[in-house]
């Protein structure tokens, strides 16, 4: 497709005027609902952060100053119970921190993290990624000054400068945990990591919270408009993004009791149906195999695919870029049945070749309808490889997926606890190799056990 400046015709001008309004109620109705649609699919991996931030760092009271620029760590490996975002992995200790560059860059002290796995994944307002982990930076550095891309000062000695893309960030850091013996270890780690930020303004945002803007229109465009008033848009996007004033989204003042009846009422109906359509669509994330799992593509680099980006961050925030973690999803066995252990039905999964992971590779399973983790037996709610550096591709060869545990159980057949519902699988493979990327390895069948061998 040909693209072109505009501003480079002899006198071709354009109107700041604002466009006009359907004069029918019907007419607005309709013109509503589809701007909504579209403002959902646009927006919600930037809403769905800000609400996360907001119950994060919302103050109880009005004068109390947001939690922003702060690190919180979580100090046990997530479980059935854990909250924050959906598909969480429980390979590593998460901890979190939205920071805010509108005043001014930020510096960032690292620890040495010896051979242990670690990734700084930084999202920007639009949840792509860029990271700072052992892919990226071989020779690690001990000091980052965090960035956005349009500041000129100047940079400290020994700091390494590194640029990001709106204000408003989220720092999600992953490190890699070997069970809860481990566990002091990567509290002494997380606490090592230090934030240096100027002394913070005084911060006016609306409050929404993360429940309130899957179901409520109102909430959703409140934490919509508050974004984009403070981030920005990509200059690629603003086209699509203007047509949001439409219905008072980008002024940075929306109210929904400003719209009249019928725009309203549009905007109601338009925020169901997009909520549905990224619902039918949580399976169409990537590309199927022929063994049957999904490869998931796009996975913060999501450029204009707004729809993909929707449907992904709907599923789960926070999903790396597929370089450092490449993974597989599979809500179906190999001949396409659901995949629940109701009635007894137990899978197998045998490897002929492990997953080939420079760090290490796990195979995690949720709730089908929820994307929560199972409430699984002494918490085994993952299995596959803690090897971090060498033979980061070994673990067990076969791996049995059923509600109660096969007998006999040997180190190189491991068992996954699952529910008698439908539930999914998540293959991760962190730092993956050429022959991951490449897809020249791909998983191997999930196989029902009443299934036909092959």
């Amino acid at each position: 497709m040909r693209t072109y400046d505009v501003k480079s015709a002899d006198q071709l001008t354009a109107t700041d005027a604002a466009d006009i309004h359907p004069s029918d109620a019907e007419d607005r109705r309709g013109w509503a609902h589809s701007v909504a649609v579209q403002a959902v699919i646009y927006g919600l991996p930037s809403v769905y952060q800000y609400a996360g931030m907001c119950d994060a760092c919302a103050p109880a009271e009005s004068d109390v100053q947001w939690a922003i620029d702060t690190l919180t760590h979580e100090r046990s490996i997530a479980g059935a119970g854990f909250q924050p975002f959906r598909v969480p992995n429980v390979d590593t200790l998460y901890s979190n921190a939205w920071l805010d560059l509108s005043n001014g860059p930020i510096v960032i002290g690292l620890p040495d993290f010896g051979d242990r796995y670690y990734t700084l994944n930084f999202l920007d307002a639009y949840s792509n990624a860029s990271n700072v982990s052992r892919r990226t930076h071989p020779e690690q550095p001990r000091e980052l000054l965090l960035a956005c891309t349009d500041w000129t000062g100047e940079v400290p000695e020994g700091v390494e400068v590194f640029r990001v893309a709106t204000p408003m960030m989220w720092l999600l850091m992953r490190i890699q945990t070997f069970g809860p013996v481990d566990l002091l270890q990567v509290h002494g780690l997380q606490d090592a990591v230090t934030i240096d930020a100027l002394a913070p303004s005084a911060r006016n945002w609306p409050v929404v919270g993360s429940r309130e803007v899957e179901t409520s229109s109102r909430a959703f465009l409140t934490a919509l408009d508050a974004s984009l008033a403070h981030n920005g848009v990509p200059f690629g996007d603003v086209a699509h993004v203007h047509q949001f004033r439409h219905i008072g989204v980008g002024s940075g003042d929306f109210s929904m009791d400003d719209l009249d009846e019928a725009t309203r009422n549009g905007v109601e109906a338009g925020f169901e149906s997009a909520m549905a359509l990224l619902s039918r669509s949580r399976s169409l994330l990537g590309r199927r195999t022929e063994s049957g799992w999904t490869r998931v593509l796009g996975k913060g680099a999501h450029g204009h695919n707004f729809l993909a980006r929707a449907v992904m961050n709907y599923v789960g925030l926070g999903a790396n870029v597929v370089e450092e973690n490449c993974s597989y999803n599979s809500y179906v066995d190999h001949d396409g049945q659901r995949l629940s252990c109701e009635g007894g039905d137990e899978y197998t999964i045998e490897f002929v070749t492990p997953p080939p992971a420079q760090a290490f590779w796990s195979i995690t399973l949720y709730d089908a309808d929820t994307g929560w983790l199972y409430d699984a037996p002494e918490k085994m709610h993952s299995v596959g490889s803690a090897v971090n550096g060498g033979d980061g591709a070994g673990g067990p060869s076969a791996i049995t997926v059923s509600a109660s545990q096969p007998m006999p159980n040997s180190p190189q057949h491991a068992w996954l606890p699952a529910p008698q519902h439908p539930f999914f699988l998540v293959l991760r493979i962190y730092q993956p190799t050429e022959d991951a990327l490449s897809e020249r390895w791909t998983p191997p069948r999930i196989v029902r056990s009443n299934a036909e061998p092959l």
